[in-house]
């Protein structure tokens, strides 16, 4: 009796260890099909792609004499491919001086190119200014090329710079919506030098002096020296702002200062 008993418990006890090994085998792998699960049912976040901003700012300037205007502008910009961005402008503004509120319309139509290298790209740009007042009223066209180039600094700081030329079409007491390519004729270079200030992940202030921005350029003997900034608010907006001041062949001599606020939107493609 006593020898089957213990038979029966040396069995009992086998069977038990051999058991233990095959459950926690059986455990890892029910955890590892578990995780594996996991993985595929955790879907990676979609890239979101911009397609397309919209900036709209308001300016308003106060030249030597102390007259103020103000103008709306609104610029929507496109991605056509993964070469080439459609940049549009359109600025309405208005004189109180001469009691008009459309005393000046400017428009633009504007190719760039992508960055080669994250460094250059190159930007060609119409634009046309009419001007309905004060007297003698103008239509002018202005036809810009120009290469601009960024080059980091350091982690925080970049420079960037641009160099091209304008030709300019002006034909007076005539007001036209299209281009014009006859009249008075101008040419003369275009610049721009700036350094910018990356403060957070989402915003910078810059430092621009130069003789051409988002419109229309200036004449070589009038720059202007600008302090502009950008900070995100959301993935689809951010702010813009800059305050410049434009001399007249000297810096003491000023000819007009700008004051700008506006909102940038973004619109995304997953």
């Amino acid at each position: 009796m006593m020898k089957q008993v213990t038979v029966a418990g040396f069995l009992a006890l086998s069977i038990s260890l051999l058991a233990k090994p095959v459950c926690a085998q059986m455990s890892v792998d029910t955890q590892t099909v578990e995780e594996a699960d996991d993985v595929r049912d955790t879907k990676p976040e979609p890239v979101r792609k911009e397609t397309a901003s919209l900036l709209i700012y308001n300016r308003t300037i106060i030249d030597a004499n102390g007259h103020v205007r103000t103008d709306q502008n609104f610029v929507p910009n496109i991605r056509l491919n993964s070469f080439l961005k459609l940049e549009l402008g359109f600025r309405i503004g208005e004189r109180p001086q001469t009691q008009r509120v459309d005393a000046y319309d400017h428009y633009k139509i504007e190719l760039q190119t992508k960055s080669f290298w994250n460094t250059l790209r190159f930007i060609a740009r119409m634009s046309t200014n009419i001007i309905k007042a004060p007297q003698p009223t103008y239509t002018k066209s202005n036809y810009i090329g120009v290469a601009e180039g960024k080059f980091p600094l350091s982690k925080r700081f970049m420079a960037v710079g641009g160099l091209g030329y304008v030709y300019s079409f002006q034909k007076n007491n005539d007001v036209e919506a299209s281009p014009v390519t006859a009249g008075s004729e101008t040419s003369h270079i275009l610049y721009k030098a700036a350094i910018r200030y990356r403060f957070d992940p989402r915003g910078f202030v810059e430092g621009v002096f130069g003789t051409y921005d988002v419109f229309n350029p200036y004449q070589t003997n009038e720059p202007f020296t600008q302090v502009d900034c950008e900070y995100e608010l959301s993935p689809r907006a951010t702010l813009y702002g800059y305050v410049r001041y434009q001399d007249e062949n000297k810096f003491n001599v000023p000819l007009n200062v700008f004051q700008c606020v506006g909102i940038r939107v973004h619109f995304f493609k997953r």
